[in-house]
């Protein structure tokens, strides 16, 4: 704690923000001098060291500069024969911004400062960094060191944006339980059509879990902006899967997620949502706090164990300022409704969400009558149970539909609704609007329209997301789908036409799997089109694909029709998983275990450690030998390297440059010491950690005073490691 608060009275001073979009998570940068290297002896026989002094300059691209003085330090040639000699970190630079780190160029210009002559100069050089690390800078006489380290800067992420639109080229959609799926424009248009341009509402929020959920938001926002207050909330941007936890988890098997709250299967994003979602009276917070907050406690969020979804937030009009039950303005709705929609739910976690999602709602005063829950087949579990009482009925697309209208004809400038999802979600390359006219019977291909990667191109391209989540998933069913224009005569001739209707993707012919109605595609609730949908081997798509549509039938037979648009989809993705119980073994950590789970935690607080950590026990080979209370000798490796320890690893370590024995209770009492340093360094000074030095220099150097200091920090990397 001291050696916390100590960084932070340093680092203070220093810190400015610059919070440039889009980038979560935000970041606070912090540029450190940690320490140089000589190619010469440069004592000027004073006081046995080089003593060093230098000048610095960093600047931050797009956002300030910043220089000043590197004030002395030593250098012992003796111990460190050219090798790099580690100071206490000197903070140059502190600075808050947004994701990516810009680039930072570093400048420094280093001198051996003499009482008696002129200094001598070792030279200037610079570098340009764009990730954290540490770095040398060439200088004629030596090597100077420098560490960029990058961390979250939690409480500055609201100041970077939440929202990355999705391009025109892609479309998300929603999957149901009937396999039709709802493009993103399809709902967007429906919402518009039936709710914001007929009845109005007082305001609305939208809740995505699923996959690729961001990328529903953008067509919502783009067709409601300007008719009144919204929220958009997604669990990960329009081209990321999102995640939560398997079927067979429990908080035994992964003891971390149940510290956080976890007691069953659930999405990490959803469950924080819904922790928020049902906090009520002054405690109940507005639509921007409940994603800030599911933000930052979302498990696999930004500033989660492992950054894998990126949460999504925007609004229009005054949403920001939304809470449930309330209008922007704080004055409450005349009434509220809801509609919870998981339409292929075949995973525990799509029914706990669902579950605490509606108890979130009737916290906040819902009744049965104001909630529409789909679910599923609207009967039964994929385990065989009832669904839950509340069910109202299938999750199927056109379930779906009626209760968007159902839901409209209660609706009206005092009212609130709620649309949440969770399930599947598919991505798609995408073009609508292209007319391309089919007038005879011959193959041919299908364009895309405008976002072709070269002019006059034919084939349609994937991006490398795309690509990578489609084959990442282990259940999706990726398919090839055109959109024919409902003209009179194809609706006339309807299942004989399409049945002859033919794609190739690459060369090789699809079968047709099923049609699919397509309302909304405008502003009107009539029929505008079928979409014939091709189920495809994801290994024949690549990043660039050939299209072509053809006829099976008897080209006498053949009905000119016109594809106005086409998609390629990844199918189906499930929301990523962390394994439960089943994939997870169940075992009490060996000392072996307990020891290298802190490697990490070493490795990342060694600049708290004195400057003479690197430079006395920068490089070695350390045999360990740890006699067990069962009468057997656990034999540990550990090979450092400028002071990191880059080899952690069981079994006897071969051509050793230290040995130490310590037995298994000293290793346990330091462990689990509140003092662990104070408890090493008792342990060294009674012999409970001996040690000794292989070679004859090695062992004279292990005789000295310096060296006893050096034997003791190695005993932190032993026992200290927990930092």
């Amino acid at each position: 704690m001291v050696v916390v608060l100590a960084t932070l009275v340093i680092v203070a001073p220093f810190v400015e923000a610059d919070f440039d979009p889009p980038g979560q998570p935000a970041v606070q940068v912090n540029v450190y001098f940690i320490g140089m290297s000589l190619s010469e002896d440069m004592d000027d026989g004073a006081n046995g060291y080089a003593d060093i002094i230098g000048t610095y300059k960093v600047t931050h691209s797009g956002h300030s500069t910043k220089d000043g003085k590197i004030d002395m330090f030593y250098y012992d040639w003796d111990t460190l024969k050219g090798q790099n000699g580690y100071i206490k970190k000197r903070l140059l630079y502190s600075h808050k911004e947004c994701s990516p780190l810009k680039p930072i160029t570093v400048e420094v210009s280093m001198e051996e400062h003499n009482t008696i002559f002129s200094n001598t100069q070792l030279g200037s050089g610079s570098i340009t960094v764009t990730k954290p690390g540490v770095y040398e800078i060439k200088l004629d006489k030596g090597k100077a060191l420098i560490e960029v380290k990058v961390t979250p800067a939690v409480l500055y992420s609201e100041k970077c944006s939440y929202f990355y639109d999705q391009p025109s080229s892609y479309a998300s959609s929603l999957v149901s339980s009937s396999g039709g799926y709802i493009y993103d424009w399809q709902l967007a248009n429906m919402i518009n059509m039936w709710i914001a341009n007929r009845t109005g509402y007082a305001n609305m929020v939208f809740i995505f879990n699923q996959c690729f959920g961001g990328g529903m938001i953008d067509d919502l926002k783009e067709k409601l902006k300007g008719t009144g207050d919204a929220a958009f909330l997604s669990a990960s941007k329009h081209d990321e899967p999102a995640w939560g936890l398997a079927d067979g988890y429990t908080p035994a098997s992964w003891p971390e997620m149940g510290k956080r709250g976890f007691k069953k299967p659930e999405g990490y994003y959803p469950k924080e949502v819904g922790e928020e979602l049902a906090r009520t009276g002054k405690d109940a917070p507005t639509m921007k706090e409940i994603a800030k907050r599911a933000e930052q406690q979302d498990s696999r969020g930004p500033y989660g164990l492992g950054f894998k979804e990126t949460p999504q937030y925007t609004s229009i009009g005054n949403g920001d300022s939304i809470k449930i039950g309330k209008k922007a303005d704080g004055s409450d709705v005349a009434s509220k409704h809801a509609i919870l929609f998981a339409g292929d739910a075949n995973r525990r976690r799509h029914w706990n969400n669902l579950q605490r999602m509606y108890d979130a709602l009737k916290k906040q005063g819902f009744t049965d009558g104001d909630i529409i829950v789909l679910a599923g087949d609207g009967k039964t579990t994929p385990w065989g149970s009832s669904v839950p009482n509340y069910v109202d009925g299938l999750g199927t697309k056109k379930a779906l539909y009626e209760a968007i209208v159902n839901v409209s004809k209660k609706m009206n400038k005092n009212e609130q609704l709620v649309f949440w999802v969770s399930d599947h979600g598919n991505r798609e390359r995408i073009e609508l609007s292209m007319l391309k006219d089919i007038v005879d019977p011959v193959k041919i291909p299908v364009p895309p329209k405008k976002t072709a990667k070269s002019p006059e191109q034919i084939s349609w391209d994937l991006d490398e997301e795309f690509l990578e989540v489609l084959r990442m998933s282990p259940d999706n069913q990726p398919y090839v789908s055109i959109l024919v224009e409902a003209t009179p005569e194809v609706m006339e001739y309807g299942e004989k036409m399409f049945g002859n209707v033919v794609l190739y993707v690459n060369g090789k012919r699809l079968e047709l799997a099923f049609v699919e109605p397509i309302i909304a595609y405008d502003g009107e609730p009539d029929l505008d089109a079928f979409e014939l949908v091709y189920y495809v081997d994801e290994g024949i798509l690549g990043e660039e694909n050939l299209v072509e549509v053809g006829w099976s039938g008897d080209p006498e037979m053949f009905i000119k029709y016109s594809i106005t648009g086409l998609m390629i989809s990844t199918g189906g993705v499930n929301e990523f998983e962390y394994p439960g119980d089943e994939d997870v073994p169940r075992y009490e950590p060996t000392l072996f275990d307990r020891l290298r789970d802190y490697v990490d935690v070493y490795n990342e607080n060694l600049e708290e450690m004195p400057g003479f950590i690197g430079m006395l026990a920068g490089n070695e080979r350390i045999a360990l030998e740890i006699a067990l209370d069962n009468g057997s000798v656990l034999n540990i490796g550990i090979v450092t390297s400028d002071g990191r320890i880059t080899e952690f690893s069981e079994g006897k370590l071969e051509d050793p440059t230290l040995r130490v024995w310590t037995d298994e209770s000293t290793v346990n009492a330091i462990l689990d010491s509140d003092d662990p340093a104070g408890s090493a360094f008792y342990a060294l000074k009674r012999g409970h950690i001996r040690y000794s030095g292989v070679g004859t220099i090695k062992k004279l150097r292990v005789a000295g005073v310096k060296v006893i200091v050096r034997i003791y920090r190695i005993a932190e990397v032993i026992g200290d490691i927990v930092g």
